[in-house]
């Protein structure tokens, strides 16, 4: 090999190792920006992408942010006790005796029908014993060859019209007065009505009592059952308000979740006052923000979830 070929070669070989040194130097920085960048981008961009069918198949519903009134309540509990007009204890007008039954307990009567016949004791004339309206026999004290002697036959009730008869405490008497609204509520049955009236509790007892009428003609009120009202003491009108269901703790604050396109992602809001329903919002969101009102912990679990994978 003579010199020239030699100083050509090595002369190939230092500008090769000066590119590729200069390609590292180069290179490097640049791959390591662009990195940051997109690391950068998904932290930013914290959102879950969901269809609007698919919201639909999960139950995630939407509706937009808007000024309202919040109810502010107070919980009192009670009893369903019967309406005293629609129960009634039946004697004979006539002492004499009873020659013939035709109900029994249980049986569904109508007003007017024959419940019993009885022989009177000084005309020996036979006169029927009738029902005052339709209901219930709930007790039965009449049998054949008994004399009626003024005792009580037959007890009827109507059960369509009952009443939730509620407990104010000494603390709840300035907050609470007839004709305000009460939202009753047994099991999975819920009823808004009005306070009618309210009397002291007999016996002395540390109470006063709260009636309000029931409509009852779907059973689903029993006589005895225990109740939880909600009466409303106070209502305010506020700038901003979305439902409770709304909120979720995420990342340390309390979030909603806004829907823009197909995109959800979480919004940090100031909150204030609120109703069994409702939440006040002060901070964080605008009239006509669409907000995910149900189900919006699914957005949460799901947020979470990708922040779990993209920390590992």
């Amino acid at each position: 090999m003579n010199n020239k070929t030699l100083i050509k070669k090595q002369s190939t070989l230092l500008i090769f190792i000066m590119c590729s040194v200069f390609t590292l130097l180069v290179s490097s920085p640049i791959n390591a920006s662009e990195g940051e960048h997109r690391d950068l981008e998904t932290h930013d961009a914290e959102f879950v992408l969901m269809s609007d069918s698919m919201a639909q198949k999960m139950e995630v519903m939407t509706q937009s942010v808007k000024a309202g009134q919040l109810n502010i309540t107070t919980t009192v509990y009670g009893n369903v006790v019967t309406d005293p007009a629609s129960m009634s204890h039946i004697r004979a007008r006539f002492d004499g005796i009873v020659t013939k039954v035709n109900v029994n307990l249980g049986n569904k009567v109508k007003k007017g029908q024959i419940l019993a016949v009885v022989e009177s004791n000084e005309s020996l004339k036979s006169y029927p014993v009738i029902a005052p309206f339709s209901g219930i026999v709930i007790a039965r004290h009449a049998n054949e060859g008994e004399l009626s002697n003024g005792q009580v036959l037959f007890s009827i009730a109507n059960y369509n019209d009952v009443w939730a008869q509620l407990k104010l405490f000494p603390q709840q008497l300035s907050d609470i007065a007839e004709q305000q609204s009460v939202q009753l509520s047994l099991s999975e049955a819920k009823l808004n009505t009005t306070i009618n009236h309210i009397i002291p509790s007999p016996d002395e007892k540390p109470y006063v009592l709260a009636y309000a009428k029931i409509d009852n003609t779907s059973g689903r009120w029993p006589v005895g059952a225990a109740i939880k009202g909600q009466v409303v003491t106070s209502s305010l009108n506020v700038a901003m308000m979305v439902p409770k269901a709304a909120i979720q703790e995420f990342e340390g604050a309390s979030v909603v979740f806004v829907k823009e396109g197909n995109k959800y992602h979480s919004v940090p809001v100031t909150l204030g006052q609120q109703d069994n329903i409702n939440i006040e919002v002060l901070s964080g969101l605008h009239i006509a923000d669409v907000i995910v009102s149900q189900n919006s912990y699914l957005i949460k679990a799901d947020l979470e979830k990708s922040e779990a994978g993209h920390d590992h």
